[in-house]
């Protein structure tokens, strides 16, 4: 009979490393796609931890990084005119209905998607 041997080699130790940490950050980059608001309350409380975006050092600087931005547009209910056109209060008296633009214009936006 044949001795087993029972000695893990360093490939089999950086695979027992990397192989869940790649399961783990697969896991969270789709939790934090189909799971956008729990996201932002995770990240806000993170920051939070850390200090605010006030701490001193490398702990504010990641706070920073981490505190959710300064909704704006539609997702706030403003009245202002952000132009992604799905507010129903998203009406400007400034710009002229679409029918006094000439045409079948439209104006595209790309916006960058958080």
């Amino acid at each position: 009979m044949l001795p087993v041997e029972s000695t893990m080699t360093l490939y089999h130790a950086f695979e027992t490393l990397v192989v869940p940490l790649i399961v783990l950050a697969c896991a969270l980059s789709v939790a934090a796609r189909y799971l956008p608001r729990t996201r932002e309350r995770v990240k806000a409380s993170l920051a939070g931890m850390l200090g605010g975006a006030m701490a001193p050092g490398w702990r504010g600087w990641i706070a920073r990084r981490l505190s959710p931005a300064a909704a704006a547009g539609c997702a706030t209910g403003c009245d202002t005119n952000s132009g992604c056109g799905t507010c129903g209060s998203n009406t400007s008296a400034s710009a002229p209905p679409p029918s006094a633009t000439g045409g079948n214009e439209q104006v595209i936006r790309f916006m960058r998607r958080p």
